[in-house]
């Protein structure tokens, strides 16, 4: 069996993921230790899709491209973002402080071009050029560092980031934000019962310091998005084929 909660899991973070996984161990026995984002395989596919996975956690994008209707939805954690529906979350749009220009005139830092927060959400806008960077985080120091200009980044691993490096952080500003769309789904293989899942993942959160929660994202809750609301956002075109990778 094998589980993983690797969309929010920054390294200095880990410890808070760790606590509240023990807390639903203690109310699912049987359950895996859960496995680290540096331990994953390279094909995250075939970690979603595997026979024996008890619980993941994977992008709105991948959930209703490929994974819908080969995976069990369990819920969707709720962070209770400003004018957001709960289950849902948004992308913030981040330059640099001093950076003044439309959003046409910059090079946009992405993370992957399955992800709906950090490409999804430009819903196809057209930048300057592209540098592909692999995550959030490093779309961010992108950014910092003059690499790049422009990058979508969604609102709770901003929270998390700003929480971890508030220095970095103030070198930024924050010039827009997408339209809400459905949060990151929690999953477990087809045939798996979702209900006991769902019940341990809301009564661990519960026993959680406000600590964890905040480095968590927190506020953190569950929340049942429904399959149409999913399935209601288009599958974005993918990025331009002339594009850098950091």
């Amino acid at each position: 069996m094998i589980a993983s909660l690797p969309m929010y899991w920054q390294r200095e973070t880990a410890p808070h993921w760790a606590l509240f996984w023990d807390a639903v161990q203690q109310r699912l026995p049987d359950l895996p230790p859960l496995t680290t984002p540096d331990a994953l395989p390279e094909d995250w596919y075939a970690h979603w899709m595997a026979p024996d996975l008890m619980l993941s956690h994977t992008c709105g994008l991948p959930f209703r491209d490929r994974l819908r209707e080969r995976v069990t939805y369990v819920a969707s954690f709720d962070y209770a973002l400003p004018d957001t529906p709960p289950g849902f979350y948004h992308s913030v749009v981040l330059a640099r402080r001093d950076d003044t220009r439309d959003q046409g005139d910059m090079r946009l830092a992405f993370n992957q071009p399955d992800s709906q927060s950090g490409w999804g959400s430009t819903r196809g806008r057209p930048f300057a050029s592209y540098l592909e960077t692999g995550s959030h985080r490093a779309s961010v120091t992108a950014v910092i560092e003059g690499r790049a200009d422009l990058a979508y980044v969604d609102a709770v691993t901003w929270r998390i980031l700003r929480l971890l490096d508030p220095s970095s952080a103030d070198a930024l500003q924050v010039i827009d934000r997408s339209t809400p769309t459905a949060g990151l789904a929690l999953i477990t293989a087809l045939g798996n019962d979702p209900l006991p899942l769902r019940t341990a993942l809301a009564e661990a959160l519960e026993t959680l310091p406000d600590e964890s929660r905040a480095a968590m994202g927190g506020p953190v809750g569950l929340a049942q998005v429904r399959n149409e609301d999913y399935l209601a956002v288009p599958i974005p075109a993918s990025p331009p084929q002339v594009r850098d990778v950091a």
